[in-house]
Formats: structure tokens, sequence, C-alpha cells
């Protein structure tokens, strides 16, 4: 029938979102040669190459990275009813957009609370906001399909 595209938007927020749980996201560099390493389950201090030690827990990530992911996964099989695929793609896009700010205030909290040589985000810090946008990528698609089912109905 219809061309599915937003179904490639959602799987790839999918597999960015598992990026997010593996790789780390931040690092901070301290005055006194530890690095502080934030990643999406913990923030843990590097003392050398074998000494690690943990410096927070942070569950609520892991936890919204995980509902994420399984929210855009199964909204792909949502096909059948796209009003339905529109409101969890709103949501699924907000719970993104707090995973970005938890990710940021956990990152600022620890800047803040101790003495930074140097600090930088890495690389998967930009997988959530490519996750919105692809997010809404898929949502205006769903809506054109849906406008264009609408369109096929009022033609019979």
């Amino acid at each position: 029938m219809i061309q599915r595209v937003q179904s490639i938007y959602l799987l790839l927020v999918t597999v960015l979102m598992s990026f997010v749980l593996i790789r780390p996201y931040a690092a901070l560099d301290l005055t006194d040669g530890q690095t502080l390493t934030f990643r999406s389950y913990k923030i843990e201090y590097n003392a050398g190459s074998e000494q690690r030690s943990t410096y927070k827990s942070t569950i609520p990530l892991v936890f919204l990275a995980v509902v994420t992911a399984l929210i855009s996964f199964g909204n792909i099989f949502l096909y059948h009813r796209r009003i339905w695929q529109l409101r969890v793609c709103l949501i699924n896009t907000v719970l993104i957009v707090v995973l970005l700010a938890t990710m940021y205030l956990y990152y600022i909290r620890a800047k803040s609370s101790l003495d930074v040589a140097m600090h930088a985000f890495r690389l998967p810090a930009i997988y959530p906001l490519l996750c919105v946008f692809l997010s809404l990528l898929a949502y205006r698609n769903i809506h054109s399909d849906e406008l264009l089912v609408n369109s096929y109905n009022r033609i019979r």
C-alpha cells in the first residue's frame, strides 16, 4: 500500500538509543589527574587504566533510554492505527527531550561540584538530538500517510 519511510526513522531511533546505552556521552578531566566518564548507567571515576569506581548511579537515564527505544520499536507495528502512531510518536519525542535534559543535568551537577580542568561531550551526546529529529520526521510522514488515506476515502 504505502511505503513506510517512517518505519526506517523509528528503527534508527531504536538503534541510536541502544548506542546511548552502550557508549559514554561525556567526560570531565579533573585537576588531580582523574577522569570522570558519563555513561547512561553510571558516572565513574577513572584514576588510572585499572582503577575505576562509581561516582554516581544514573538509573533514570537507563530507564528513559530503554523506554524510548522500546516505544519507537513498538511504534513501527502500529501502522494500522495511524492516529495512535502519531500520538505515541509525540510522546516518544517528549521522553527523548526529557532524556536529553536529564543527561545535561547530571553533567552540570558533576561539573559544578568538582574541580574541572577540561570538559567535553562525546559523539553519543548527539544521538538523542538526532532521535528527536528522526522522531519528528516519522511524525510528519505518518501524518502525510493519514492525509493520503483520508483523501482516498473522500474519492470513493
